[in-house]
This record gives structure tokens, C-alpha cells and sequence, in this order.
């Protein structure tokens, strides 16, 4: 059993092999949410899945999905939604070797090199649009955001551009802050960083791609590692969970993931990339995966979409903060940086809302 799903073992008396019963945990997943929108997550992870079935990504078969409830009980008898999926071989990747202890450097190199494969495969499948991926009548088409991997969002888009995307993105959790919903013990100040980096989306884009028509290309959300399946040497044997995968940017798809942070620096606010960023990007330039050069050297977009994460308190929140300022060009302390900042926004409605109830509530 998964955070958001219960997961149901089939065996065959013939020997053949197992498939997977994935159904979600409605009351985990969607709390207050219409069941609509677990709908469209089940939908467009089937989607996706059957979308990896037209490439070399060692993703499971899906054979079948229902959706129960919602007036639409096309759940095929079972009584739930579900995805009827194969059971792929191996173990679940947690960052150690065949001994058991800690991978060492080469033993995590094998395994990169492994993501090398699959990144350079989801390369050659380019698409027009970002959103995450749906059925439209028989056909496997761009459709809205599916959602975040920290927060259950509303699905918006699909976006022409990256930069509607990204400005979308932060739209949604200036929307969430604003009406009480997210970081409610400082929702001042989180709504100053969400505004910050909707301003600032902008450096997430180069020139040549707001030049160009751009491509968008499949990525894995919730990239912890855990998503890999590796066998007894570490080489991967599938991906799984592609629950709310997104179509996204190049830079985002192809950059500096969570895969290979290092988790202590994230979350205290280091801005540095990894060793472990940087054999990926090692491998990835010998592979020869086209634009490399300024994707895999920046981590701005993964403090971007990491943003202050789901922390309750703003003392663990601040040093994300202060991060995200630094990643993007502010030179001040949070300090000075707040006080310019609630004068540069004293116009914004939603802020103005935000500091009279505050004040009302004291």
C-alpha cells in the first residue's frame, strides 16, 4: 500500500505473471475534493501509462481502468476505481547496493546511467503543450495540469507556452494562501514568495525558447528514487507511480530533479548542486542529449517548483525562502527583502485581504 493508493496482488494458476490491482485512497488522496478530480488523476495516469507503452521506458502495462461513482460507474463491476496494471520485477530503490549498506559512488552511477536511458528515451517524444496527459475520445492528447506533488491543485491548462505555465503554477498557490487553504501560520509571508516567484518565472525561460516553438516533454512527479524498481546488480527494472505526471519545459524535464539532491541542502536552504546532479549531468553530456549546457548547471527551477514544500512553521520555511531569494537575484536579507516587498505589492488585493484579516483576528 502506497501513500495515495491501495494496491490488490493477482495471481494466475497458469504461473503467469502477477498483475496489480491500484485503486486510490479516496479519503487520503482527495480529503474534501470531488470525486471528480480522483477521477482525472486515475484517468490521465492511465493515460500516461498507456502512453509509455509506445516507448522503451520500462513503465507497467495498464490492461484496464474503471471509474466508480460521479453518475458514471464504468468500474466494470469492481466497485471502485482502478488500474489494472502489470506487476514489474525488482525492488524498490532506496539508495542502496547489493550489500545492503549504502550505494557507493559507482554503484549510484550504474543506476544513473540507468535514468540516463529513460531520460534520453522521453526525449525523442516531444509534445506541443504542457499539462499532463488524458484521453480524448480514442486518442492520448495534452490535457489540463493533473496536479503538484505537494498539494491536490485544481487541473488547469493545457499551456501553449512555459512561461504561462510556470506563472499558472504559482498562480494556483498565491489562490491557496490567499483563501486560507495553505501556510497558515505565515501566510504573509508565503504569499510574498509565491508573488515573488510568479514575477520572476520569467528566468525559467530562455530566449531561444520563448523564440521557437517549444516542445514539452513527460516527466515523473514524485521523482524520490523510490519510483525505481532495480534488480539485484541495480539496473532498473521499471518505473512505477506515475500518478499526476506532467508534461513540462525542457528545463524541468531534463534538469536537476529530486532524484539526485541532496536532501539535507534542500530543505536548509543550500543552493548547490549535488554530486550526484552532477554524474547525471556527466552522463547525460556524453549521451549527447541536445541543450544540456544551462539546463543541468542551474537549480532555480528545482527551487522553483519546491518552493517552501508543506512546511507548518516558518522558521523551517525561511531558509527555503531565503533560498528562492537567492536563487533568483535578490541581493537582501529576508528582513529588508520583506519590507521592500509588502511596499512593492501594497497594491495587490489578495495581499491587502490577507494583512486586514490578520489584523482583524488579533
Amino acid at each position: 500500500m502506497g501513500g495515495m493508493n491501495y494496491h490488490a496482488r493477482i495471481r494466475f494458476d497458469d504461473g503467469s505473471p502477477s498483475w496489480l490491482l491500484r485503486v486510490p485512497r479516496v479519503g487520503r488522496l482527495a480529503f474534501t475534493h470531488p470525486p471528480s478530480f480522483v477521477e482525472y488523476l486515475l484517468l490521465s495516469e492511465y493515460a500516461t501509462l498507456k502512453f509509455l507503452e509506445t516507448t522503451s521506458v520500462p513503465a507497467p502495462r495498464a490492461f484496464s481502468c474503471g471509474i466508480w461513482g460521479s453518475g458514471t460507474e464504468t468500474d466494470h463491476g469492481v466497485g471502485v476505481s482502478f488500474i489494472l496494471m502489470e506487476e514489474l520485477p525488482g525492488t524498490v530503490y532506496i539508495g542502496d547496493g547489493p550489500s545492503g549498506e549504502a550505494a557507493t559512488e559507482s554503484e549510484r552511477a550504474k543506476v544513473w546511467n540507468g535514468l540516463a536511458d529513460i531520460l534520453m528515451e522521453l526525449e525523442k517524444h516531444p509534445f506541443p503543450k504542457a499539462g499532463s496527459l488524458c484521453f480524448k475520445s480514442s486518442e492520448i492528447e495534452v490535457s489540463a495540469v493533473s496536479s503538484d506533488m505537494f498539494v491536490i491543485l485544481t487541473p488547469k491548462g493545457p499551456f501553449d507556452t512555459s512561461i504561462s505555465y510556470f506563472t499558472a503554477w504559482a498562480e494556483q498557490y498565491l489562490e491557496l494562501i490567499a483563501d486560507g487553504q495553505l501556510y497558515t501560520q505565515y501566510p504573509i509571508n508565503a504569499y510574498l514568495v509565491y508573488r515573488f516567484l510568479k514575477d520572476n518565472a520569467t528566468q525559467l525561460v530562455s530566449q531561444e525558447e520563448s523564440q521557437e516553438p517549444e516542445k514539452f516533454y513527460l516527466k515523473h512527479v514524485d521523482d524520490k528514487g523510490d519510483h525505481f524498481l532495480v534488480d539485484e546488480q541495480l539496473n532498473i527494472t521499471g518505473v512505477i507511480d506515475w500518478q499526476m505526471a506532467r508534461i513540462v519545459p525542457r528545463n524541468e524535464a531534463f534538469g536537476p530533479s529530486i532524484v539526485t539532491v541532496n536532501m539535507t541542502d534542500l530543505c536548509s536552504g543550500k543552493f548547490s548542486l549535488s554530486p550526484d546532479d552532477l554524474a547525471l549531468a556527466d552522463i547525460l553530456q556524453k549521451r549527447g542529449l541536445p541543450g544540456l549546457p544551462g539546463i543541468m548547471d542551474d537549480e532555480k527551477i528545482r527551487r522553483y517548483f519546491w518552493g517552501l514544500a508543506n512546511e507548518p512553521k516558518w522558521e523551517d520555511a525561511l531558509p527555503l525562502a531565503n533560498a528562492l531569494l537567492k536563487a533568483f537575484g535578490a541581493g537582501e536579507d529576508w528582513s529588508q527583502w520583506k519590507e521592500n516587498a509588502l511596499k512593492t505589492y501594497e497594491t495587490d488585493e489578495r495581499l491587502k485581504l490577507l494583512i486586514d484579516f490578520l489584523h482583524r483576528r488579533r
